[in-house]
Parts: structure tokens; C-alpha cells; sequence
């Protein structure tokens, strides 16, 4: 059985396990993980946005009371750290659904220190000082995944506790390098993070030699995470200078990951009445978002921007539906707006069956937590999952 720590926004990191396994191999936790009950899928850990870790069960505790957990999970833990050949060991542990503090989780952490001291072997511990977690950082920079270094899992399931050892994280040095180390970024065009953009992939389906259209491609943030996976990409944009930002963008990932792009594949269009050439497989893109707010807008100002969007949004639909073949996908980001009363939604969101569309459904996530944001933040996206009709 494997585990998966899911990001900031859980609701989204299930949906992507599902579109990428299927829901019925993933047990929703709720508790900001999801099991996943058939260690034998092979999860990539590089192509997970919403998954920060993955770690695979040792041993399942039949109970979720502290007192309990920690003297199984320490006697457990003992074992394994002494099972590793003698040489100076790391060791950290992350909890997660477990009545438990951070003072408590570094008490058990010398306990287990102590033990394996009075058998002769050495560890170093890594504390998570004020959480009871260790964030992707510590576990990569300490060394917690590789012959001589562990990071062990305690996760709290309805009835039972979890054991798990930590086999894969994400690799937040590689996602800041092609988030800020790109040569081209625009903040009033908006930055559509890397790991938003795999999610939004996944939730598509694309894949190895699908291909991948991003009608708003913007700096090319889509087009990069396709191409990384192995998808033909192509682009538009209405501004022909974010059509040479994502050139140049496709340039450097060519030359920083030695993968193969399409440049010929980037041209400046209106995705509202551009009939793009060859078989649309797949279409992924983050629509035009309105103009920025820096702070939340009451409904009654915000009625020109959301008729605006609206129309682009549902012209560009419109557009799309006929170039679309059978067994497409989509995963449209639009706006959604902060309001003191919750999200204002587009309404084209709710009305995309009348342009010849269905939406996907999730089992484990609903619509509307298919929504990327932020705290603070007064515009965020809704990512709209469709398919032909």
C-alpha cells in the first residue's frame, strides 16, 4: 500500500491520482493524504503537481490512539533503522492526522534514538521543530531518502494508523528552476505555476505523444510541462510577444532538460476564431483571468470584468467545440472571484453543456473544489474538466 502526501489543496492533488489511476484504487483520507491500496502502480513522482510525497506502508496499527501508535511505531521503527547496514544513520518522521505535538513527535524521535544508541548504532535526528511534519526541503536536504537516510510516516486512517517509509518527494529545486530561472516571465500576464500546470495536464489525460494545445499559452508554462512529458505541443496566443516569450522559454528547456520541442508549433492567434490544423487530443490552457485585483471586489464592481471574461471564454468555447475529435480532453483554468460570501463563478462554468460539452466528474473530489487559490488572493482559476458531448 502506498501513501500519498497531497499539496496545499488536497481536493485537488485527489483528482489528479484519479484521472491518472482511477478512483478506485485511492482511498481519500481527508486528512491531507490518500491511500492508495496496489503498490505495484507505478506513481512518478516528477509528473505530480498536487503529490508532495509518496511513501510506502510498513506496518498498519490497529488503532489511532497516541499512546498506542507511538509504542508500536517506535519498537517498529527500531527495527527497521537497525536493519540497515552499520554506518551513521538519518532519520526523520512526519505525522499527519495524529493527536500528537510537535514537542511529543521529537520526544518519540530521541526515544527511538536513544534504543538504537544502546544497540551500538548511531542517528542523527532531523527535528520538524514547530510541525509535526517535515516539508519537502528538510526531507531532500537532510539526506531522508537514499541508503543511510529515512524518513518514516505515521498517517491516522478511520480505524487504523499507517507506518510508512518515505520513497519519493518532490523536487522543489527542479520546479523553482523552470518557475523563476525561466528566461521569460510576465506578472501582469499572470504566472501559472509549474505545478498547477501538471495537475492541469493530468486532469486531461495527456501524456507520451498526445497531443497537447494551449490556445492561451501565454509564457509557455503548459507547453514546457507537456514537452517534459513526452507530448507533441502546440500554442497560440493572441500577443505576439508572449508567442516569443514562449519560444524562447521552450529554447531554454530544450537546452536545460535536453528535451525535444516543437518551435514551429507556436503561432499568434485569437483562440476565440482560430481553427487550429491537425487532430486536437488534448487542450490545456489557463484562459485570460480579467484584469488584476490587489484586493477583493464586491459583485456589483465586478460585473464588466466577469461579462468580459465571459464572452471571450464562451466565444473561445464556441470555437473550439468542432475542431475537437472524439476521445478529447480538456482542462480550461477560467476566473473565479474572492467574495466576502464565498466564489463568484463565471457563468458559462455551469453552462458549458448548452455549447456541446459534458463535464468529468470526480468520485473523491466535487466540482467545486476544483479550484487553485490562494489566501488573499482576489482572482482565482476554476479548472474546468470537459469532454465533447
Amino acid at each position: 500500500m502506498l501513501i500519498c502526501i497531497l499539496g496545499r489543496q488536497p481536493e485537488l492533488g485527489v483528482a489528479e491520482l484519479e484521472a491518472v489511476i482511477g478512483p478506485e484504487r485511492i482511498v481519500y483520507v481527508g486528512e491531507g493524504y490518500a491511500l492508495i491500496d496496489n503498490a505495484s502502480i507505478e506513481l512518478d513522482q516528477r509528473r505530480l503537481g498536487g503529490v508532495v510525497k509518496i511513501a510506502e506502508v510498513i506496518t498498519t496499527i490497529p488503532s489511532t490512539k497516541r499512546n498506542k501508535v507511538s509504542f508500536v511505531a517506535l519498537h517498529k521503527i527500531v527495527d527497521t533503522m537497525l536493519s540497515i547496514p552499520d554506518h551513521k544513520l538519518t532519520m526523520g518522521l512526519s505525522v499527519y492526522g495524529l493527536d500528537a505535538t510537535p514537542k511529543q513527535i521529537n520526544s518519540m524521535m530521541f526515544s527511538i534514538k536513544n534504543r538504537l544508541k544502546e544497540r551500538g548504532r548511531s542517528v542523527r535526528n532531523i527535528l520538524g521543530n514547530d510541525s509535526t511534519s517535515l516539508n519537502s526541503a528538510q526531507v531532500i536536504h537532510n539526506g531522508l531518502i537514499g541508503e543511510f537516510g529515512t524518513e518514516f510516516l505515521i498517517a491516522v486512517g478511520k480505524k487504523e494508523t499507517y507506518l510508512a517509509k518515505t520513497i519519493s518527494v518532490q523536487d522543489i529545486d527542479s520546479y523553482s528552476k523552470r518557475d523563476y530561472g525561466r528566461p521569460r516571465r510576465d506578472t501582469k500576464a499572470g504566472m501559472l505555476p509549474p505545478k498547477l500546470a501538471q495537475i492541469m495536464l493530468n486532469l486531461a489525460r495527456a501524456g507520451p505523444e498526445t497531443t497537447v494545445l494551449d490556445p492561451f499559452c501565454g509564457t509557455g508554462v503548459v507547453l514546457m510541462e507537456a514537452s517534459i512529458i513526452g507530448s507533441k505541443v502546440y500554442g497560440s496566443d493572441i500577443n505576439e510577444k508572449m508567442v516569443a516569450y514562449a519560444h524562447e522559454n521552450l529554447e531554454w528547456l530544450s537546452r536545460e532538460y535536453g528535451v525535444t520541442v516543437n518551435l514551429g508549433s507556436l503561432i499568434c492567434a485569437d483562440a476565440r476564431r482560430h481553427r487550429w490544423k491537425g487532430n486536437i487530443e488534448r487542450v490545456v490552457t489557463e484562459t485570460y483571468l480579467g484584469p488584476r485585483f490587489s484586493s477583493v471586489q464586491d459583485r456589483n464592481s465586478l460585473r464588466d470584468t466577469i461579462d468580459e471574461c465571459n464572452e471571450i471564454i464562451t466565444e473561445f468555447l464556441t470555437n473550439l467545440r468542432p475542431q475537437l475529435g472524439k476521445g478529447s480532453r480538456c482542462c480550461i483554468a477560467v476566473p473565479v472571484w474572492a467574495s466576502e460570501r464565498g466564489f463568484i463563478y463565471l457563468p458559462v462554468s455551469s453552462a458549458t453543456g448548452k455549447l456541446g460539452y459534458k463535464t468529468v466528474s470526480f468520485v473523491h473530489t466535487g466540482r467545486k473544489e476544483l479550484v487553485y487559490y490562494r489566501s488573499g488572493q482576489a482572482v482565482a482559476r476554476e479548472l474546468l474538466v470537459l469532454e465533447p458531448s
